[in-house]
C-alpha cells in the first residue's frame, strides 16, 4: 500500500497501526460472519488458486507477515504465530482469504491480512512462503510425563493460570507462582513441591485441580494409534498434508500452535474448520489431544511432498 505524501510506509508498521484502530472499532462482520463451507472460499481465494504465484513479488508482499512470523517464516515457539515456511500455497491462500472475508476469526492477523492487495498478491505471498525452508528444530511436546505451571497455553481456558487463580484464591496462587515454568517429570514430585509450597491444608483442598491445570503429559504410543486411525487419511502418513485438497502440512509445525488449534477446532472457536475433523475429535480427551499432536509434530517433510513452484533466478 503506497502512501504518496512521503514515500512508502512499511506494510508491517502499517499493520500495527491498523491493528490498534481495529481494536477500537472491531467490526462485527469479522466476528459474526457466517462460516463458509469447508473446502470453498470467497471469490478472491478461488481466483488466487488459479493464478501462478510469483515468488520474487511474494517476498515483497511477505514483509507484511514477517513482523510476527519472522523473516524465516518460523513463527514463535509458544505457538502464538505459527510456522508458515513450507506450508502448501493452497492452504495459505484459503486461510488468509478466510480471515480477510471474515470466515475465520483472527483479530490479530486481520489488520495485516487486509493489506494484501487482491488475488495476485495473495498467490504471490503464498508461493513465497511455501518455498521458505522449515525450522529444523521446532518446539515439540514433552513425549512423556510433564507437569508445568505456565501461561504458554493461556488462551486454553482449562489450562489458564488466570483461571487457576480464580479457583484457588490469591494467597495460594501467589505461592504457586514460585513454581511457574519449573517442569516436573512425575506427578509425585510435582505434588510434593505443591504441598511444600502451599501447605498440607491448601493442598488437600486444591491439589487435584492444580495438578490437572499443570498436566502437559503426552503418550507418543497413544498418539501414533490415534493418528493412524483418525488423521492419516487427510494429513498423510507423515503429516505432509495435501496441496490439492487444502489439508495443511503439520509435520514440523510448532507443538503449542497445534495444541491450540486442535482445542479451538474441538470447542468450535475455529469456525472454518473441516467438519469431518470436528466430528472425529469430538470424543478426544485432553491426553488424546496432546498425544496425537506431539506425535504429529515430530514428522519431517520429504522431497516430493510439495508441488514444485518455479523460482526466477535472474
Amino acid at each position: 500500500m503506497k502512501i504518496t505524501n512521503g514515500g512508502v510506509i512499511n506494510r508491517a508498521i502499517l499493520g500495527l497501526l491498523v491493528l490498534f484502530l481495529t481494536a477500537l472499532i472491531m467490526p462485527s462482520s469479522i466476528t459474526a460472519a457466517g462460516a463458509a463451507k469447508w473446502g470453498t472460499s470467497e471469490r478472491e481465494a478461488l481466483d488466487a488458486l488459479t493464478l501462478e504465484g510469483d515468488v520474487e513479488e511474494g517476498e515483497e508482499v511477505y514483509e507484511i507477515c514477517s513482523a510476527c512470523h519472522l523473516p524465516t517464516g518460523w513463527g514463535d515457539p509458544p505457538g502464538t504465530f505459527p510456522q508458515l515456511a513450507g506450508q502448501h500455497a493452497t492452504v495459505l491462500i484459503k486461510q488468509i482469504a478466510d480471515i480477510r472475508a471474515g470466515n475465520r476469526d483472527n483479530p490479530t492477523m486481520y489488520p495485516f491480512a487486509i493489506q494484501i492487495e487482491g488475488a495476485q498478491e495473495l498467490a504471490d505471498a503464498s508461493a513465497y512462503m511455501q518455498t521458505l525452508k522449515m525450522n529444523p528444530n521446532p518446539l515439540r511436546g514433552p513425549a512423556g510425563p510433564s507437569f508445568l505451571l505456565s501461561n504458554l497455553r493461556k488462551d486454553l481456558s482449562d489450562h489458564s493460570l488466570d483461571g487457576l487463580e480464580k479457583i484457588v484464591g490469591g494467597a495460594v496462587f501467589k505461592k504457586l507462582k514460585k513454581l511457574e515454568e519449573k517442569e516436573f517429570k512425575s506427578k509425585k514430585s510435582f505434588q510434593n513441591a505443591i504441598k511444600k509450597s502451599i501447605g498440607a491444608a491448601a493442598f488437600k483442598k486444591h491439589g487435584a485441580v492444580i495438578t490437572k491445570y499443570a498436566d502437559w503429559t503426552t503418550d507418543l504410543k497413544l498418539g501414533k494409534k490415534l493418528y493412524d486411525v483418525n488423521c492419516v487419511q487427510c494429513h498423510g502418513d507423515h503429516g505432509q498434508g495435501s496441496y490439492k485438497d487444502y489439508y495443511p502440512v503439520i509435520a514440523g509445525q510448532t507443538y503449542l500452535y497445534l495444541v491450540r488449534q486442535f482445542h479451538w477446532i474441538k470447542v468450535g472457536k475455529r469456525r472454518n474448520a473441516n467438519p469431518d475433523m470436528v466430528k472425529q475429535i469430538k470424543g478426544f480427551s485432553d491426553l488424546d489431544m496432546r498425544s496425537v499432536v506431539d506425535y504429529a509434530s515430530r514428522f519431517k517433510m520429504r522431497a516430493g511432498d510439495w508441488k514444485k513452484i518455479e523460482v526466477d533466478d535472474e
